[in-house]
């Protein structure tokens, strides 16, 4: 908001300036420049400053989520065979990272004042956090604050309604993912049809497949479609997804323990 201040404040000025020696006409146009060139100058040099910030705050997560590898690999090499322990402290390790994150982007809070998107992508990024550390109240306080402009905040937002059984959620998802091409859309789709089969909508889930395949030709998206199409809805699976889809809570990743093998003796 101050930007578009500036930049109104500035152009006005250029306008008057120019309208005493040019005339009027001349006064706008050189107005309406000015006003264009410093939002172009002040976008430039804060999109320099965010994205600083923004790898900072990737930089804090990394580090901290390779020292929890570090952890849970040493853990592994002292008491090899423990799954459940090794699970429990690979859990804990990750909300460390997470956090570390979450109380960095703290630090976006002096640039709210400079774009009005900003503080709606921060958001975005906290409720990404708060949705992995399974807070999902301040997830739900969050997503109306949020810019949801990537698949995974579109995928959090179905995955919120279809837990809070929000009568919206087949109007949000024509409004904001029935068109999404690619990857992006195929993954969108693929969640969805997750909601309608648990809502024993078959018919549902099978068009929102159908119609996304007009946009993508993931390999998951064929999958899924082709079984439900030949009525094997007990085969939908959405695990070829991989992280992106387990990070939803939906599903749990399902981790079959190793039997250990005993050597020959000697």
């Amino acid at each position: 908001m101050l930007s578009l201040i500036i930049a109104a404040v500035i152009g006005v000025f250029i306008g008057w300036v120019t309208s005493r020696d040019l005339g009027p006409a001349w006064g706008v146009v050189c107005g309406v420049a000015g006003v264009m060139l410093v939002q172009l100058i002040i976008g430039l040099v804060l999109r320099r400053v965010v994205g600083v910030r923004q790898r900072e705050v990737q930089e804090i997560m990394q580090n901290a989520q390779a020292k929890a590898e570090r952890q849970l690999t040493l853990f592994q090499q002292r008491q090899p065979g423990n799954l459940r322990s090794a699970q429990q402290l690979a859990e804990k390790l990750q909300r460390e990272a997470l956090k570390s994150g979450l109380e960095a982007t703290a630090g976006f809070a002096p640039y709210y004042k400079w774009s009005p998107l900003l503080r709606r992508q921060i958001a975005a990024m906290q409720m990404q956090i708060y949705y992995q550390l399974r807070d999902y109240r301040k997830v739900d306080e969050l997503l109306p604050k949020c810019l949801l402009a990537d698949p995974q905040s579109l995928a959090i937002k179905l995955a919120r309604m279809y837990r809070n059984s929000d009568p919206g959620l087949d109007k949000f998802y024509r409004r904001k993912c029935r068109r999404a091409k690619g990857d992006a859309g195929a993954f969108l789709a693929s969640v969805y049809a997750w909601i309608k089969l648990r809502q024993d909508d078959q018919a549902g889930a099978l068009d929102a497949l159908v119609t996304a395949r007009k946009f993508s030709d993931h390999q998951v998206l064929l999958d899924n479609c082709d079984r439900l199409l030949n009525g094997k809805t007990r085969h939908f699976s959405n695990a070829g997804f991989g992280d992106i889809w387990y990070a939803l809570g939906l599903e749990e990743l399902k981790i079959k323990p190793q039997r250990q093998r005993m050597g020959r003796p000697f």
